[in-house]
């Protein structure tokens, strides 16, 4: 329960001020751009860093990534209370998203040299992030959730010292090797393609709640649904091929913004809400295991995972940002479907040909 209790707290972490970054921005004098950098910053920092870190895993022992990544993360997150207009906030963003990249490798792996399943552990950090969102809507006010964030990160980093170092093979791992990115550029651009689109919804979906006449409250309880529903649902998956979850993955994640499309209020934003948590459950376990059973660095993979979800939360985010400025609302749910759809013709695709070679 150890490893459990620490992916709950550090997920907790960084989902509870998560929400209401964009507004907490906008309250500062961003502009819906800026906003979009904001998140993109966020997303910049945390690809590199976990590309780095990946790597590092792979060569180095497990525990001390994980604690130091555990303890940069407290003390980064409450300095996020110091925000006073929107570059100093963007800077701030930088540093917890740089943070947030050097453990979920380590600690990822960690796991999977214990024996125990992938996708149980995942999990609970669903549950965290819905226990996030519901202190969020509860607490409100983000300065207090950043400090808030703060503590989690510090219960875990000591939780953490509990862990034991385990013997696990050394791998040799150039730092500036693409080998891994090649060999695995199916998963790493259909997923990167989806978590754009995605990240284009999230960035704006705060706003577009608030339009359709959600509280702070219900922002809150509805952002909960998604991991709850994650929490169920990645339990369940060992039985399930890694292609299958991928390929349901995307076609989930499809009728989930084609329902936040259709919205006529936030209420109907619900049932999107639960397609969304299963779309993702499908398409984050099977990536993850389908990229640890495929590479012998299985740090590196499942880093450049990270770094790939990253990129396409940078790109996303500042495409968030655009449409929303450029266009309105829905036309960026459109471009989220339009992101999903591509996604699963790149995988289905791409990983059928390098199957064969």
């Amino acid at each position: 329960m150890r490893l459990n209790s620490i992916q709950f707290l550090i997920s907790s972490s960084f989902m509870l001020s998560y929400v209401f970054i964009p507004i907490f921005a906008e309250s500062l004098g961003a502009s819906y751009l800026e906003v979009g950098f904001i998140v993109a910053c966020y997303g910049a920092a945390s690809l590199l860093s976990s590309f780095i870190f990946g790597k590092v895993a792979d060569i180095h022992r497990l525990r001390p990534i994980v604690l130091v990544g555990m303890l940069f993360a407290a003390l980064v997150f409450y300095l996020q209370t110091f925000a006073y207009d929107a570059l100093s906030l963007a800077l701030l963003r930088g540093l917890a998203g740089f943070s947030v990249g050097i453990y979920p490798a380590a600690l990822t792996i960690y796991v999977h040299y214990q024996g125990r399943s992938v996708g149980k552990f995942i999990s609970f950090g669903s549950l965290g992030w819905m226990l996030g969102f519901l202190l969020a809507g509860v607490i409100g006010d983000i300065k207090y959730l950043f400090m808030l964030s703060s503590l989690f990160f510090c219960i875990a980093f000591f939780a953490a010292f509990g862990l034991k170092d385990i013997e696990k093979p050394s791998v040799k791992v150039s730092y500036f090797s693409l080998d891994t990115l090649r060999k695995n550029f199916a998963t790493y651009m259909s997923i990167f393609v989806r978590h754009t689109g995605a990240v284009a919804v999230w960035t704006i979906l705060p706003l577009y709640l608030v339009r359709l006449g959600a509280s702070s409250f219900w922002i809150g309880v509805i952002y909960a649904i998604n991991p709850f529903v994650q929490f169920i649902i990645m339990q369940r998956l060992d039985d399930f091929k890694n292609e299958w979850l991928v390929r349901w993955g995307f076609i989930m994640s499809a009728l989930a913004f084609t329902s936040y499309y259709l919205a006529p209020s936030f209420v109907f934003i619900i049932p999107g809400m639960v397609l969304v948590a299963l779309g993702w459950s499908f398409l984050f376990v099977g990536a993850t295991r389908l990229l640890i059973e495929r590479n012998l660095e299985k740090a590196t993979a499942t880093g450049i995972l990270n770094s790939t979800i990253s990129a396409g939360s940078i790109l996303g985010a500042g495409m968030g940002g655009f449409l929303l400025h450029s266009y309105g609302f829905r036309e960026t749910m459109f471009f989220a479907i339009i992101c999903m759809v591509l996604g699963a013709a790149i995988f289905r695709m791409m990983d059928r040909f390098v199957a064969n070679v």
